[in-house]
């Protein structure tokens, strides 16, 4: 009896394993995508590790997510909590005592790996390696490398078994590596909005951006309003011009454009050169005969160059090319 039943066993794995061999990218890819119209909120701890030349930072945030854009972040290391729920944006910095207030207009869905997961097959070439248990997860394991040459020159993708979440993303760029692992992980706790709202605590000083027109004016109003030439993209992707915010404060002054295509929506943010430090984790694009940054930012991507003794921001979640294209259209 007991021979037969280690026989079983036996069948049984070799059974699974050749199930497991038969799973493709495209395969993983749909269940992943499948999972994801389920999810309605998210909870879990982000841990960002950046090594350059040896050198490692670590960065934990608890993060909590609801379809479509609400989002609340803490940052313990730095005494930071972010709370946003898409009409306004606050930035607590509790060691400095101050509350950050920012007016916004929508943002595009702030849980959209699915998307992320549609680019990889599209922009990279990519190989399941098999599985693998993270921390007390099993995954998938997909490497890919990119179709073109980028900054990027590798990624791997740990693919959780269970939620069918990409819980953990190593990337490797030219002059260093960095990777973002997802633990504690919930899903569909029915997270309530009041998680989402912000009450600044008694003596906090709020700070608010000076805003000298309302938004949504015409491009000429908002010319009018700046002593600088704006600039707009010839290309658009589709996006129409839906209407400009112009924003003031002691130092500087910026022209946010917004265009939308449905309920997506792309912000091109233009202000004066400032000095500036690079952005973490970015990927090194050309645009035209200059160079530009672009970050992947919670389902959504943010492309910074500079132009005509401007710095120029694109976000939106449109694929990488259209950025760049959108980007060389700029006049």
């Amino acid at each position: 009896m007991l021979k037969k039943l280690i026989t079983m066993t036996l069948v049984l794995s070799i059974a699974a394993t050749g199930c497991i061999a038969e799973m493709t990218v495209e395969e993983v890819a749909k269940h992943t995508q499948e999972k994801y119209e389920t999810v309605h909120d998210f909870k879990a701890t982000r841990i960002t590790t950046t090594n350059v030349q040896g050198a490692e930072v670590t960065d934990e945030i608890e993060i909590s997510i609801k379809k479509p854009n609400k989002f609340m972040s803490e940052d313990k290391k730095r005494g930071v909590i972010t709370v946003s729920n898409d009409e306004v944006m606050w930035v607590y910095d509790i060691k400095k005592g101050e509350a950050t207030r920012t007016p916004l207009e929508g943002s595009g869905d702030l849980l959209d790996y699915d998307r992320f997961i549609k680019e990889l097959l599209v922009d990279t070439n990519a190989t399941l390696l098999g599985e693998e248990k993270l921390s007390d997860m099993f995954c998938y394991v997909i490497e890919e490398t990119p179709k073109k040459d980028t900054y990027m020159t590798g990624q791997k993708i740990w693919i959780d078994k269970k939620y069918w979440l990409p819980v953990r993303i190593e990337t490797d760029f030219e002059s260093f590596n960095s990777s973002v692992e997802y633990t504690n992980i919930s899903f569909n706790t029915g997270i309530s909005d009041d998680e989402f709202e912000f009450s600044p605590p008694a003596g906090v000083k709020i700070i608010e951006p000076e805003t000298k027109l309302p938004n949504n004016v015409s491009m000429e109003d908002a010319q009018n309003n700046v002593n600088f030439t704006i600039m707009t993209p010839s290309y658009t992707a589709g996006y129409e011009f839906n209407g400009a915010t112009v924003s003031k404060s002691e130092y500087v002054e910026s022209i946010s454009l917004v265009y939308m295509k449905g309920r997506e929506r792309m912000t091109i943010t233009q202000t004066a050169l400032q000095e500036k430090h690079l952005l973490p984790n970015a990927e090194c694009v050309s645009i035209g005969e200059t160079e530009g940054e672009l970050v992947y930012i919670l389902g959504n991507k943010l492309l910074r160059f500079d132009s005509n003794d401007k710095e120029i921001v694109i976000t939106g979640t449109m694929n990488k090319e259209e950025f760049i294209k959108i980007a060389e259209s700029m006049n």
